[in-house]
């Protein structure tokens, strides 16, 4: 019996999914009518982003990337395109996720964040509607606390990944800044 738990254990573990790309979400209209600027979509896109811990990019005219660390570990960057209309979230990059480019299958959590992403950004848009048009959407940007211990932590990962710190020493760290210890 024991031996089958730790089998169906390992399964689970290893078991991965395919990437969903959400492709052509539509962006609701204004409750006047009037569709959102390129430059509100992209602020309500990174608040968006911001609000769910992800780290927003401006990547130009149409594109933010995003990215998130998970547990100090697991990292993911997408790519949100959009216009007055619409906007989609791709893959582009991930570490620690098992990603495999050949059947574009990862991590079995990866859909599950984007997911998660997508429904935030969905709320900035509901939250938005109501206001009339040129009004400002305010931009939250990502606080430079917040980037500070996530640039930490992200070259933590690497020392630990090249194996130049323990995984207890990476604990030790990663507590100590977010202030856990």
């Amino acid at each position: 019996f024991l031996v089958l738990l730790i089998a169906s254990i390992a399964f689970v573990r290893a078991e991965a999914a395919r990437i969903e790309n959400l492709e052509n979400l539509a962006i609701p209209e204004r409750t006047d009518g009037s569709s959102f600027t390129l430059e509100e979509v992209r602020a309500l896109i990174m608040n968006g982003c911001t609000r769910r811990q992800w780290k927003p990019e401006f990547e130009g005219d149409s594109a933010v990337t995003c990215s998130i660390l998970v547990r100090g570990r697991h990292f993911v960057k997408v790519e949100i395109s959009f216009s007055e209309v619409d906007y989609s979230i791709f893959y582009l990059d991930s570490d620690q996720m098992d990603y495999d480019a050949a059947k574009q299958t990862i991590h079995r959590k990866y859909n599950g964040w984007v997911k998660n992403l997508r429904l935030m950004i969905d709320q900035q848009f509901s939250e938005a509607v109501a206001k009339p048009p040129g009004s400002i959407v305010e931009e939250h940007a990502y606080g430079s606390a917040d980037e500070a211990r996530y640039e930490t932590l992200l070259k933590l990962g690497e020392l630990r990944d090249k194996g130049l710190i323990s995984d207890e020493e990476f604990e030790a760290e990663k507590a100590k800044i977010l202030g856990q210890d």
